[in-house]
């Protein structure tokens, strides 16, 4: 975990523009792919949408120049988004509506059993799906709690934060999963931080320790690589584990010689994805097989994706660029800047400044899933790679591009700003087509308060504007539809209750 900037929460008075979206898929024909559309749904209460008339477009070329460093790659096929009418980014009166919002949600959802962890909730349900600390998703409510009690340095925040957290502490001996990093690594990050008692303060870093520890005993000397899974029989590797490995290349730098192993383990992983998910033109692979008696590479399993094997899952092109900056922030290997750069080149070559996609980049149908957990991870990870990149121009373009995203996810419609749901932000998806899929996820409300917190000190408040002005509930949820106009947001059915995965 890297330090981050915080500033008090400014009590003001927010005033939002009216914003209108448009689907448009994007550097392509729009065309239609019956695999993307989604079953039907009923329709949540939303208010009507906005009079303005946006035009549908086909064209992805952002707003902002790259530098050769930072030149996004070509597609060959469209990407479904969706993208607000005029692009902005992100200032300080919007986040302070983020804020607000979030504050009200994770109070609210921090009452009951301090063993049970929010999970998701469709979008036209009220309470959360909760598992147990084992889960993948378990470190991410408290996450959010650490980030909150940061910003606000409001020891009731922090009094819920380690009730959750110390709750955590145990499964950091837990050999049987890779996802760590998630469960351990994000809240137990903050948490050691954070937390102002020298005792509590130890026992999160242990944690962490210790959940290093755990995961170096899954990695393979022979393929490289710390095991996923078994999938279809076969020793399997996903790029999430990309968000994994960086806690044990920090463990290991955190114990010297003690831990080059951790650290080293960690790199070789990382080494693996880099040379084995990443296709020529940047887009990524969610599984693959490897042999584990040679070592040697099988190829890609069906996972997640419209076409597994073939297609770009957008979470997991988001998680990719978001690992491999990590990567790079802590170790300066050029090959961890060369990955981060190429997956990052190639979402916002799919995706255009401000836009939020399909549940795949390879998805061309306007009535498809959002994800804006997907657009959240990868701004965070686009923030990260800004900061550490060695070109200023290429610098400047991924952080103008993560703050204009930022200004649309913190627009009402994907910030909640005006339903019972209990998440911060909308219009997430979870594993389309295999189950559920639109809703609220803390995986996608974490990485949003995440990002905030890594540009908190330098948000800009701009002068109040003289055309007339709109309070955040107002505004109707964007969502895509085939002839290009904003409609109300689809929701899941009313009796499908999303049921937490295993792994993402």
């Amino acid at each position: 975990m890297t330090k981050r900037n915080i500033a008090a929460l400014a009590a003001i008075a927010v005033t939002l523009t009216a914003t209108s979206f448009v689907a448009v898929s994007a550097n392509a024909a729009d065309a239609a792919d019956p695999a993307a559309t989604p079953t039907p749904t009923t329709s949540a209460s939303v208010s009507p949408t906005s009079s303005a008339t946006p035009t549908a477009t086909s064209s992805a070329t952002p707003s902002i120049t790259a530098t050769p460093a930072a030149t996004p790659t070509t597609p060959t096929t469209g990407t479904s988004v969706v993208c607000p009418v005029s692009t902005a980014e992100i200032t300080k009166p919007q986040a302070d509506v983020v804020y607000q919002v979030a504050g009200n949600k994770l109070a609210t959802a921090a009452k009951g059993s301090k063993k049970r962890y929010p999970f998701g909730a469709l979008a036209n349900q009220v309470n959360y799906v909760k598992t147990g600390p084992s889960a993948w998703t378990a470190g991410f409510y408290p996450g959010e709690l650490w980030l909150m009690y940061q910003q606000t340095h409001d020891d009731r925040w922090l009094k819920r934060a380690n009730l959750y957290s110390k709750a955590l502490i145990k499964v950091a001996n837990d050999k049987g999963t890779h996802d760590l990093g998630f469960m351990i690594g994000v809240p137990m990050g903050l948490a050691h931080e954070l937390e102002p008692t020298s005792k509590l303060k130890r026992e999160y870093l242990n944690a962490e320790i210790t959940a290093a520890k755990s995961l170096a005993r899954r990695y393979s000397n022979v393929v490289h690589a710390i095991k996923s899974a078994t999938y279809n029989g076969k020793w399997g590797v996903i790029i999430d584990s990309s968000m994994n490995a960086p806690m044990m290349i920090q463990v290991g730098q955190w114990l010297g010689a003690e831990g080059d192993y951790l650290a080293n383990e960690g790199e070789q992983h990382m080494l693996t994805l880099a040379n084995n998910f990443i296709r020529p033109n940047g887009s990524t692979f969610h599984r693959m097989a490897f042999n584990p008696k040679t070592g040697a590479l099988i190829g890609p399993i069906a996972g997640q994706g419209l076409a597994s094997t073939s297609s770009t899952w957008s979470r997991g092109q988001a998680w990719a660029i978001n690992g491999f900056a990590q990567a790079y922030e802590l170790t300066k290997n050029p090959a961890f800047l060369k990955a981060a750069e190429a997956t990052a080149n190639y979402w916002m070559s799919r995706v255009p400044p401000g836009c939020i996609p399909a549940w795949d980049l390879d998805v061309s149908n306007d009535k498809a899933p959002r994800d804006s957990s997907a657009a959240a991870i990868a701004v965070s990870g686009l923030l990260t790679l800004a900061q550490n990149e060695p070109s200023a121009d290429a610098a400047k373009t991924y952080n103008t591009y993560a703050r204009l995203t930022l200004g649309t996810l913190a627009t009402p419609g994907w910030l909640n700003t005006n339903t019972r749901n209990p998440g911060i932000l909308l219009q997430q998806s979870l594993n389309v087509p295999a189950l559920a899929r639109d809703g609220s996820y803390v995986w996608g409300d974490f990485y949003l308060l995440q990002a905030l917190a890594q540009i908190s000190t330098s948000l800009p408040t701009p002068m109040p504007s003289p055309t007339a002005t709109q309070t955040p509930n107002q505004t109707p949820a964007p969502t895509a539809s085939s002839s290009g106009s904003p409609t109300p947001v689809a929701t899941g059915s009313a009796s499908a209750t999303p049921k937490p995965s295993p792994t993402d």
